[in-house]
């Protein structure tokens, strides 16, 4: 591969060099120091679509926007997309191309589920649940692969639930755990 500098006269080349360590520097400043932001601790699996990629939601970004929609940011793949679920009609729009959707398949329609149905601004625990009869297997979805086993009684934090499911961290990442599993 041919690099653009590469291309360059020598000393257009040291100008330009020049040019661009400061501006890195101006930006670096700029932006002030960088966290080490852990994404996957906010995602959630909600299963596959119908075109078998994954589908993913960002529990960290979920708004609301209005007393019957949630502006939310959710994974096809590895493509992000930003998007606002209409509740009320069981739909949803992705702003990049304004389009509305209907689910159609059951990880589309756990996006929807898990959205609208009370984890809006799901930044943090909404409650905690005491793990009473270890060992428990923490599953990254309902009666899928486990992602860990707790195996120690122990109060664990809960963000939200799927029908008899609720999401918990206790593995490191967003998981879900029985409800006859836990206590509250």
């Amino acid at each position: 591969m041919v690099e653009v500098t590469d291309m360059l006269h020598p000393t257009m080349h040291q100008s330009l060099s020049l040019l661009l360590v400061p501006l890195g520097l101006v930006l670096a400043t700029a932006l002030g120091p960088q966290k080490n932001l852990n994404a996957q601790s906010c995602n959630v699996y909600m299963g596959q679509a119908v075109t078998g990629a994954s589908i993913n939601v960002d529990r960290c970004s979920i708004r609301r926007a209005s007393e019957r929609s949630v502006n939310f940011t959710y994974y096809l793949g590895q493509m992000k997309i930003n998007a606002q679920a209409h509740c009320w009609d069981n739909t949803w729009t992705s702003f990049h191309d304004g389009v509305t959707h209907s689910p159609r398949s059951t990880a589309t329609q756990n996006m929807l589920n898990f959205v609208c149905d009370g984890n809006p601004g799901n930044t943090g625990a909404n409650d905690t649940a005491f793990v009473f009869a270890p060992p428990s297997n923490v599953r990254t979805y309902p009666n899928g692969p486990i992602l860990c086993t707790v195996r120690s009684r122990q109060t664990i934090n809960l963000y939200g639930n799927q029908g008899n499911w609720f999401y918990t961290d206790v593995c490191g990442g967003m998981g879900m755990i029985h409800s006859s599993q836990i206590r509250f």
